[in-house]
């Protein structure tokens, strides 16, 4: 279970400019969350916050229940991509994704020794790895030897097999834990030392500021509730006895494994003995990707990792991005300015505006149900069409807009012409606090139709107006016009062959008008 928990997260950086508030969020077991937003908008920096490249400033987070604000990134157990591959460019694909897991200790569960079962499919994949080092041997020396890719995988399938089963049939040393106890005990000494030397700091020290007191405060009773969490799996320890883990460097059998596990996961299973310098971006990236998906890390943190890549390749690696997800099941945060991306590869999207959380929900519900303007402005391309109206006895009137007057005139509209649109009962009832008041009506292009269309299941009145630009997307097109000096754009077949200048009747359907509080932004429900 790799479980996330965002409580009341805040980031104020010390030249008092704050970039995150109050940053609530759970995130459950394999889940794929996007943090969405514009530029500043603070999605980055509540990543490294997770990461620990950002110090918290106030607020908790949890990962898998054990709270982590003091904890150093290294021991997080999370693993992260940037838009930057960073590979190294004098190593091989196979010692780019090794290096890693090749350097560091790794807590492993400690074995029995092996039964006579096991030994038996041990000395079956020494056969195996006998040959598998000569078809490689020709892979390092010659690149192109493609007609032993289908027996090298075959092997590899055969090897993957025999390590499951080997997993399957070894069993555990249960006993008393005596490494983490240490280590559990020596941290929490150290936390209620920490807490002796606030206190001292608190009692002593004299001309402090009210923040620096609440700051101290708060230090006190986030490391007092470590202290409990710790002292909880002490006093666990001590009583009970459970499969002993002890940290080791993995050998190379088990890093072959994971290696070529991975590679054919991510499609690099023939580029494994290439350079940085052979590959596609797209493969870079697969790369990176790779490099962090030997670790095994609970989190895998994603910061716009496809920024760099030409818009063909974006499409494809982001479709290979959702499906290692799918197949590794890991719990992911990937950050992006692009809700495409958001769109296509999330679970669940978190639309973020100037450091505050605007809207969590299903990429469905984000574009469906959006909770303010922002939200239902920023989702969807082309964005929204947004129109100040004002509504009165059960109808509402497109209003003139000062300042637009010559793109309405370019456009030809005439602007003394009133524009009333009739509405249900049911917006009628949704808009009775605001009888003479001026509000924000929004409708998608997807929803907004040349007059007669046969989709259009609930139109409004026709709309005269004249088309300003077109745009071709093939089948589509975007027809740009205005109304009252208020731009709108719609989607529409391209069999209509509308043009620039051409004279039309646009309508609106009235089953999926939005509107909005002209002052806050906030859904009229």
């Amino acid at each position: 279970m790799s479980t996330l928990s965002f409580k009341g997260l805040n980031k104020v950086y010390p030249n008092k400019v704050q970039a995150v508030f109050d940053f609530n969020l759970e995130i459950q077991d394999k889940e794929f969350i996007v943090f969405v937003g514009p530029s500043g908008c603070g999605k980055s920096t509540t990543l490294r916050m997770v990461a620990g490249l950002e110090q918290i400033s106030s607020g908790e987070l949890y990962i898998d229940n054990e709270l982590v604000n003091d904890v150093a990134p290294k021991d997080r157990n999370i693993a992260m991509v940037f838009q930057n591959y960073a590979l190294y460019p004098h190593m091989t694909v196979y010692k780019n994704m090794s290096f890693g897991i090749k350097i560091n200790k790794f807590e492993m569960p400690v074995y029995e020794p092996d039964s006579e079962e096991i030994k038996a499919i041990r000395a079956e994949n020494k056969e195996i790895e006998t040959e598998l080092a000569k078809i490689n041997r020709h892979f390092k020396k010659k690149q192109d030897k493609l007609d032993l890719l289908p027996r090298r995988a075959e092997l590899y399938e055969q090897l993957f097999a025999n390590f499951d089963k080997i997993e399957s049939l070894r069993k555990p040393v249960v006993g008393k834990d005596v490494y983490h106890l240490k280590k559990y005990k020596k941290t929490a000494q150290e936390l209620e030392k920490d807490v002796i030397y606030i206190n001292h700091v608190l009692q002593t020290k004299k001309g402090l500021s009210q923040e620096t007191i609440d700051s101290l405060n708060a230090g006190l009773v986030q490391r007092q509730r470590e202290i409990d969490s710790f002292k909880s799996k002490i006093d666990y320890l001590e009583h009970n006895d459970v499969p002993l883990r002890l940290p080791r460097k993995l050998t190379n059998e088990e890093i072959d494994i994971e290696i070529n596990k991975t590679a054919y996961v991510i499609d690099l299973a023939r580029y494994l003995y290439r350079k940085p310098s052979e590959l596609s971006g797209g493969q870079r990236q697969r790369v990176a990707l790779g490099r962090t998906i030997v670790r095994k890390p609970k989190v895998f943190l994603m910061d716009e990792p496809l920024s760099n890549l030409d818009a063909k390749l974006r499409v494809q690696t982001r479709g290979e991005i959702t499906k290692i997800h799918k197949k590794i099941g890991a719990t992911t945060i990937y950050v992006t300015h692009d809700q495409t991306e958001a769109m296509t590869m999330a679970d669940r999207i978190v639309i973020m505006k100037d450091g505050w959380i605007q809207q969590i929900g299903t990429p469905k519900e984000v574009f469906a149900d959006p909770a303010n303007k922002f939200v239902a402005g920023f989702i969807g391309s082309p964005s929204m069409n947004f129109l100040e109206v004002e509504y009165h006895e059960g109808k509402i009137s497109v209003c003139d807009i000062e300042g637009n007057d010559t793109a309405s005139l370019l456009a030809g509209n005439n602007k003394e012409e009133v524009i009333d649109i009739p509405l249900s009962e049911k917006l009628v009832t949704m808009l009775k606090d605001y009888e003479g008041k001026r509000v924000i009506m929004g409708v998608r292009p997807e929803y907004t139709y040349i007059h007669g269309d046969q989709n259009n299941t609930s139109p409004s009145e026709a709309i005269p107006a004249i088309a300003d630009a077109v745009e071709l997307l093939g089948k589509d097109i975007i027809v740009y016009t205005y109304v009252n000096g208020q731009k709108i754009a719609f989607k529409s077949d391209a069999s209509h062959n509308v043009e620039a200048g051409q004279s039309l009747e646009f309508a609106f359907d009235m089953n999926y008008v939005y509107f909005f509080d002209k002052e806050d932004g906030k859904r009229i429900r």
